[in-house]
């Protein structure tokens, strides 16, 4: 993956300050913007995966970029449930072993912060599973443009265990980019919302980059020897 691309292609579409604008003040409407504004960043990675050569998309299909954000978030809120899940009964057991612990008067606040310490760690390791198999299914989803294919979770991980570095890569990105994206409010106030939709512009290239690197979507390779079948003569 090419990270200085990612966030350098923005400044070659000649309209990018005009798109960038009215990426920012869509950003500004609750919940509608932040959902169409992800839609437009997947448009980005559909471009930058079928070799567009500007893939800052045009402003004017927003129901079209509402809908592939709201797809986009469903598949990742699925892909998230089970380190939500996981965490809540783990939070939920160590508040039962501080509330015994008080009970029996042996230190409970003890009990308690030592088990909240120990379950950081997991809970860690289990939300950032579940991002980056999130990201790949989300990758398979605007790859074919079926949502079926995100919740093919047999094969969603297999692309996981066989192109692992990419995937991490790509989420190494999605962090900075959302890093650069805050950088809008500590520079000045509203200009958060550009930069954050500068960062959602980010993301969309960087996972445009990793669905073409790794062909999703394409036809598999024939497997080796496979060819037409012999000809006869008569």
């Amino acid at each position: 993956m090419d990270i200085a691309k990612s966030f350098s292609y923005v400044f070659e579409d000649e309209a990018w300050i005009s798109k960038m604008l009215i990426g920012g003040l869509i950003f500004l409407i609750p919940v509608i913007g932040q959902i169409t504004v992800a839609g437009y960043s997947y448009k980005v990675a559909q471009n930058v995966a079928r070799g567009v050569e500007r893939p800052l998309p045009d402003w004017g299909e927003f129901g079209e970029a509402l809908v592939r954000g709201f797809l986009g978030g469903l598949i990742s809120l699925v892909y998230a449930l089970p380190a939500a899940l996981i965490s809540g009964i783990l939070v939920a057991v160590s508040v039962g072993t501080a509330a015994a612990a008080d009970r029996a008067r042996s230190g409970a606040g003890v009990a308690f912060a030592g088990a909240i310490l120990c379950l950081v760690p997991v809970i860690i390791v289990l939300s950032l599973i579940c991002a980056v198999a999130a990201l790949a299914a989300v990758a398979r989803y605007l790859a074919t443009d079926d949502i079926g294919q995100a919740f093919k979770f047999g094969e969603v991980f297999a692309s996981l265990r066989s192109s692992i570095g990419a995937w991490v890569l790509l989420l190494v990105l999605t962090i900075l980019a959302g890093f650069v994206g805050g950088l809008g409010l500590i520079a000045c106030g509203l200009g958060v919302l550009f930069t954050s939709f500068y960062a959602q512009c980010v993301i969309g290239h960087g996972l445009g980059q990793t669905i073409r690197q790794l062909g999703l979507g394409q036809p598999a390779a024939p497997p080796a020897g496979y060819g037409p079948p012999p000809g006869y003569s008569a």
